[in-house]
């Protein structure tokens, strides 16, 4: 009977698959800082002095601050702050981990979407908005790094 069992029990563990374990997702709270890498066609929010068209675009940078304020497992929010030219705007977002190791990301502030992926203390991303209408649309691809 003990043979049967053993037996049973060994062919379950080579039949059966193993079970992924999902990584623990990392504590994104605080500042990450960087730079913004835009182009720019019309006047967005944090553009407001942006002349650029699609057929001339602005070609703009801006000194990034993303303040993560919360979180709760994967899920996370907090504020982004972009500052240059003169010009300073801040704007809420909400986001979430995702992927098999809980180092993607998805975030909607109050206009757009951020797409990335985080690095260790490096956040590489993609944002990207267009507005109704045509008032403005924007890229913008950058990298933040946590500060310590």
């Amino acid at each position: 009977m003990i043979r049967k069992i053993m037996s049973l029990a060994l062919m379950a563990v080579l039949i059966l698959p193993p079970l992924a374990v999902a990584a623990d997702p990392p504590d994104l709270k605080g500042r990450w800082i960087g730079k913004t890498h835009s182009i720019i066609a019309g006047k967005g929010a944090h553009w407001p002095t942006s002349s650029g068209t699609f057929e001339k675009p602005l070609l703009a940078e801006k000194d990034l601050v993303i303040e993560i304020t919360g979180q709760q497992g994967r899920r996370f929010w907090g504020v982004q702050t972009l500052s240059g030219s003169g010009e300073k705007t801040e704007e809420p977002m909400i986001g979430e981990l995702y992927g098999k190791d809980n180092q993607k990301i998805l975030v909607v502030d109050t206009d757009g979407y951020l797409w990335g992926e985080i690095d260790g203390d490096t956040l590489s991303f993609c944002y990207g908005h267009a507005s109704g209408k045509g008032q403005s649309s924007v890229v913008s691809c950058s990298e933040v790094k946590r500060a310590r």
